[in-house]
């Protein structure tokens, strides 16, 4: 091998060993990238309480006519949304948003995905019984899960989960409208109100402020 062929491998050889290093940078800044602070996430729209606030679960039933109860929020996180069927496009729009998070997250990292449920909670329970819910939560997502009860069950859960919420109880048509946030409730692995999401939402931004308070929990 002559003198020019010489250099010109330990040339490449001196590229490679370069473009190795920074490959090896950037992949190891990814991966020990720090979390989100709260005061980041704060800036995303998302509100995570420094102590997570306890709350009641009483006399709700899912959308297959079983009790909810607390001890079925335990264990995973939980984004609870609250809205109903009648909802002419936010409701829809926000389910939409969810499932779209929902087959991202379960494509790109299912051990999150995993441990994620999604409820919605009627403010509409006199036209949303177990069997509107039935047809109307799992046509977005088979995973979803809806819940209804009485108003008074379920007007005191949006009170301790801060979410506004104006009952409506005598309508004076049937195709009356609902007054009510659209905020995403978070609860935590424990059970405990861990914050909330302010729209509007979009499933990136969610599944980017989920992995940062997973990460922070």
């Amino acid at each position: 091998m002559n003198n020019t062929n010489k250099a010109i491998k330990k040339t490449v050889f001196a590229l490679l060993a370069v473009i190795a290093v920074i490959l090896g940078g950037t992949v190891y800044k990814y991966l020990n990238k720090p979390p989100l602070t709260k005061e980041q996430l704060q800036g995303m729209g998302a509100i995570v309480f420094d102590t997570p606030r306890s709350f009641n679960v009483t006399g709700l039933v899912n959308h297959r006519g079983q009790p909810f109860t607390k001890e079925s929020l335990t264990g995973n996180w939980t984004i609870m949304y609250f809205g109903y069927t009648f909802c002419p496009d936010i409701c829809p729009a926000t389910l939409g948003q969810l499932n779209k998070m929902d087959k991202r997250l379960k494509e790109t990292h299912p051990e999150l995905a995993a441990k994620i449920h999604y409820v919605m909670v009627t403010v509409d329970p006199a036209r949303d019984t177990v069997e509107k819910l039935s047809g109307y939560v799992p046509y977005f997502n088979p995973d979803f899960v809806g819940l209804t009860g009485g108003i008074k069950a379920i007007y005191d859960l949006t009170q301790q989960l801060n979410v506004a919420f104006t009952p409506v109880t005598n309508p004076k048509d049937a195709f009356y409208l609902v007054d009510h946030s659209a905020n995403l409730a978070i609860i935590n692995p424990k059970g405990d109100h861990h914050g909330f999401i302010r729209p509007p939402l979009d499933s990136t931004r969610i599944i980017t402020i989920i992995q940062a308070m997973d990460e922070l929990f």
